[in-house]
């Protein structure tokens, strides 16, 4: 009698293989091979075009070995996830991008998202699918990386308003928090042709649940978002100050 192959969570149905649900490591081979040339080519390429200075990424990289963490960067260009995400594929590290859930309107950016690990949410609602996500994403030992910030910040003097979120998720997947920094991605001021920006990625320490003030559950999720942005802004102006002229 033939048996019958039993295929994976979220490969049934309609919508086919969930990419979502499912580890980058088990994707199937298919996906596995576009997932490892996308990452090769943005790499290679981010390396010419944007080579980038990464600072603090051996200690990152060593405290996820065995269990993921949520990663909080301000967000300033389109160019420092691409940097970021394939200098951590380097290391053997997976990360799985939060995006918002309007990019899945384009089609080509929906199918390729998905494949490189991303997870789309939508922001106006209670999102349960993307918060388990990103919690088993966690307990696989895949990292969430996260842009509270919700926009491209394009200068100072733009208004920002930062997005909660993040810490629940991090308590959902027994983990913690760890900030980190980028500068030079961007250019609002024309300093320097485009093409040539050259970021610099500083990485802070984890921030755990266990070293934060509050006595109940609402009061630990408040004061993680709190710390974490403080110590992401703090990074980026240590950075402005290290390198003078990257914005």
């Amino acid at each position: 009698m033939t048996q019958t192959r039993q295929k994976p969570k979220g490969e049934r149905g309609k919508g086919g293989y969930d990419f979502i649900r499912n580890g980058i490591d088990d994707y199937p081979l298919p996906a596995r091979l576009v997932y490892n040339f996308v990452a090769f080519v943005l790499w290679l390429f981010s390396s010419i075009v944007w080579p980038t200075r990464f600072e603090r990424l051996d200690e990152l990289v060593d405290h996820v070995r065995e269990r993921g963490t949520v990663i909080v960067m301000n967000h300033t260009s389109m160019v420092e996830p691409v940097v970021f995400i394939v200098g951590l594929w380097r290391r053997h590290v997976r990360v799985r991008p939060i995006y918002k859930v309007e990019f899945e309107k384009i089609g080509p950016a929906k199918w390729l998202f998905r494949r490189m690990g991303g997870i789309p949410v939508d922001r106006g609602s209670a999102d349960l699918k993307a918060l388990k996500a990103a919690r088993d994403a966690l307990g696989r030992g895949e990292c969430v990386l996260i842009y509270p910030e919700g926009t491209r910040i394009k200068n100072d003097d733009q208004p920002i308003k930062v997005h909660g979120g993040f810490a629940m998720i991090a308590q959902m997947g027994k983990s913690d928090v760890t900030p980190t920094a980028v500068v030079g991605a961007a250019d609002p001021y024309k300093t320097r042709p485009t093409h040539r920006r050259k970021p610099r990625i500083r990485c802070g320490r984890p921030i755990s649940f266990t070293e934060l003030d509050g006595t109940n559950r609402k009061e630990k999720l408040a004061e993680m978002e709190r710390v974490a942005m403080e110590r992401v802004y703090a990074l980026r102006d240590e950075l402005r100050h290290d390198y003078p002229g990257l914005w």
